[in-house]
């Protein structure tokens, strides 16, 4: 075994990073898991899971969500609407949504890694990680800068990753912005997760989210377009006052974020990618938080496997090539589809499981 404090360092304390460090700790690697936000910190997101992400999460962390990560509604439908708007739109039969605390749920996350085994770090950034006969990273903390070294990286620290930028400054993935307004509840709406598909509005997606007191609404738009993410969600809330009845009252907050909007990106050696670092973000939802746990179980399985007798990047990459190839399938689909095949999308949708 080589001379190294740790058998793997985790960067990034969001879903990717702790059911990694969760997984590897409880099978006995030493882990030290570093983030750079401090305990519970705000994440903006949307907060919701799809329906098989909780039994999946179960499955690989070993507990349930707790109740005290939801937020009411606790569970939504999923409500599709058409370029062509209200008349044509619908529930998906058979479906429902999990509404969660963002910030609840990867403090949740990263305790469960803690109390596996693993070394939490929070506070702290990974500002420098050099190869030798193994890989060392320089932590700075709110209290000092640190050094550690071990066999493998993980890089778990998102769409803008400093593992990869560092590691593979090659391997940039393109990126989409995501704005999102939370605003007094008004207007015509159930409990349900509302998919907006029309190209005026979103050439990938635009929602709404019923959020304990709060309606969030937002949308994904490429960087640099016109007309801009902020002019978009204009038009959505234009369409929402006619379609729904939607008044835009009180503005609650306001926020934006990136999303991976390319390609999978796998890491190479004994540096593995999970997450939206590694470019694993739905396209067609947004939805990054199951993909980031799949990913997370197929990287511990990799390096568990490798034992450092062999390279983990092989078995990883192939181990995830299914969740890779839907994420290349949907980013071409959206990047080539009209209205009226996003008509023909919602109306297929809605037609199943009847």
């Amino acid at each position: 075994m080589s001379n190294r404090d740790f058998d793997v360092i985790v960067i990034g304390g969001g879903p990717a990073g702790s059911a990694t460090a969760i997984s590897l700790a409880s099978e006995g690697k030493e882990v030290l898991l570093v983030e750079k936000g401090s305990r519970n910190r705000y994440k903006p997101c949307g907060g919701v899971l799809p329906l098989v992400a909780p039994e999946m999460v179960e499955d690989i962390v070993g507990e349930s969500i707790p109740d005290d990560v939801r937020v009411d509604p606790a569970e939504l439908g999923l409500y599709y609407v058409p370029p062509s708007g209200r008349d044509n739109s619908g529930r998906v039969k058979n479906y429902s949504i999990h509404n969660i605390d963002r910030a609840q749920f990867d403090q949740w996350l990263r305790d469960l890694a803690e109390n596996a085994g693993a070394i939490v770090k929070h506070d702290s950034r990974c500002i420098d990680i050099a190869k030798t006969d193994n890989y060392k990273i320089v932590i700075d903390s709110s209290e000092e800068k640190t050094t550690a070294r071990a066999d493998f990286i993980v890089g778990a620290d998102g769409v803008r990753s400093s593992v990869r930028q560092k590691l593979f400054p090659e391997k940039a993935t393109p990126m989409m912005i995501v704005e999102q307004e939370h605003w007094e509840p008004t207007g015509d709406f159930e409990d349900c997760f509302y998919g907006f598909f029309r190209g005026n509005i979103s050439i990938s997606y635009a929602y709404l989210i019923p959020k304990a007191d709060s309606l969030i609404i937002g949308l994904g738009a490429v960087p640099h377009q016109e007309p801009n993410v902020a002019q978009l969600l204009i038009r959505l809330r234009a369409w929402l006052e006619k379609e729904f009845s939607f008044v835009p009252k009180q503005l609650l907050k306001k926020e934006a974020w990136s999303i991976p909007f390319g390609y999978f990106v796998p890491g190479e050696g004994n540096v593995l990618l999970v997450g939206d670092a590694a470019g694993l973000c739905n396209p067609l939802s947004g939805e990054g938080i199951r993909l980031a746990v799949e990913s997370a179980e197929a990287a511990s399985s990799a390096i568990l496997a490798a034992d450092g007798q062999k390279n983990p990047i092989v078995d990883y990459a192939r181990d995830i090539r299914g969740l890779s190839e839907m994420i290349k399938e949907l980013n071409e689909f959206v990047r080539t589809v009209d209205d009226n095949g996003r008509e023909k999308f919602v109306r297929d949708e809605l037609s199943r499981g009847g």
